[in-house]
């Protein structure tokens, strides 16, 4: 796909990413990653053991977000580490691979968390968030210009892996098996053609974001299988009125 190799172009290693943050401040409070390392043709080559940590924020974790991840200021304390230990511990992970990355991310929260976090520790590196910030690719919003549901909205990433027939892998909300998700989610885009094209056809027709002329065009065309220059004058007519 041109525009996806476009977007991974000169790039060799991916980097499958999720983070867990805090409620208010959005610190990272978990980080998962899986470096990875594509073909020519983009398809995954190599994938290396996971990279997991968890990281102490500058402000409280919240209730919502222990609900939702298991994560709370226990085991924060326990078994959390400083941002600056993070960011030594993920360069350390990925190797000399790490300024040739790009990071994978489902969503743009992800990219936002690392600044959030450098912002609250002044003795961590704001040169290396804004680095993987700026290197952090969102496959959520690439794959919106192709597959959305019926009222143009994007997949989460569980309810896009059912639809191309893969079962979530791991606990939800826990950063390692979001990441590893999104890796396999990633494979299935570049694997399966034929779903990928059937759905695009789908984003099309329902013509969400087009202008009005457009729109009316696609779903005349969807409805009755043809469209004509005169049907496509009235609907221009139809939006000037």
């Amino acid at each position: 796909m041109k525009d996806l190799r476009k977007q991974l172009s000169g790039h060799k290693s991916l980097v499958f990413i999720d983070l867990e943050g805090t409620q208010i401040t959005h610190e990272i409070i978990e980080i998962g990653a899986y470096k990875t390392i594509i073909k020519d043709d983009l398809s995954i080559k190599k994938i290396f053991k996971p990279f997991k940590v968890y990281v102490k924020p500058k402000g409280s974790v919240g209730a919502v977000v222990t609900r939702i991840t298991g994560i709370d200021s226990k085991l924060i304390r326990e078994k959390g580490v400083t941002f600056r230990t993070a960011q030594q511990m993920l360069q350390k992970y990925l190797g000399r691979d790490y300024k040739k990355c790009l990071f994978i991310a489902y969503g743009d929260q992800d990219a936002k968390m690392f600044i959030n976090s450098a912002e609250h520790n002044m003795d961590a590196s704001m040169e290396e968030a804004r680095f993987i910030a700026k290197h952090t690719f969102d496959f959520n919003a690439f794959m919106r210009k192709y597959i959305t549901t019926e009222q143009g909205n994007t997949y989460s990433l569980t309810k896009a892996l059912e639809l191309f027939g893969i079962d979530f892998s791991g606990q939800a909300h826990d950063a390692c098996a979001d990441a590893y998700n999104l890796a396999m989610l990633y494979k299935a885009f570049l694997s399966n053609k034929p779903l990928v094209r059937s759905e695009y056809e789908k984003t099309l027709l329902r013509g969400h974001g087009l202008p009005e002329p457009v729109a009316k065009l696609m779903n005349h065309l969807r409805e009755n299988g043809h469209v004509n220059q005169e049907e496509f004058d009235r609907f221009v007519d139809e939006a000037l009125a």
